[in-house]
């Protein structure tokens, strides 16, 4: 027996939307992730910095690490009651945890921050969690 004409197949439709999902999620995810990548590499070359004896150095780790992030991305701020989208990932350097394990000469950064999202279609906001985290040897 042969379907009417115009008529849908169901498993078809639920295949194209979920492939249309699949696409714009990664339209939202794929910069972010991007932008995650740049995170990490800044934070391995603030591991690379770190030596054992010298915890006075932090604050200038700290405070290169929020600048150099200061480029990588946007966030959302509430300006006059709108929120607008600013260039940044919005880190400052209270938000970069340095801890060293003497002992071991080991060292570890590690940077919590979020991002949201704006859903285009329907104009609400999603917000990702992200925690990058490095250990390394510590210098001399």
């Amino acid at each position: 027996m042969r379907r009417p004409r115009g008529a849908v197949n169901l498993v078809n439709l639920t295949l194209i939307v979920l492939v249309l999902a699949g696409a714009y999620l990664a339209w939202l995810y794929v910069p972010l992730w991007l932008d995650d990548l740049d995170v990490r590499e800044a934070v391995a070359a603030a591991v690379g910095q770190l030596t054992i004896e010298s915890s006075t150095l932090d604050g200038q780790i700290r405070q290169r690490l929020a600048t150099q992030l200061g480029s990588v991305g946007t966030h959302w701020e509430d300006q006059d009651g709108k929120r607008v989208e600013v260039p940044g990932l919005g880190i400052e350097a209270d938000d970069v945890q340095i801890e060293r394990s003497p002992e071991a000469k080991t060292g570890r950064v590690t940077v919590d921050y979020a991002r949201t999202v704006r859903l285009k279609p329907l104009q609400r906001y999603w917000t990702i969690r992200f925690h990058t985290s490095r250990e390394g040897v510590l210098k001399l």
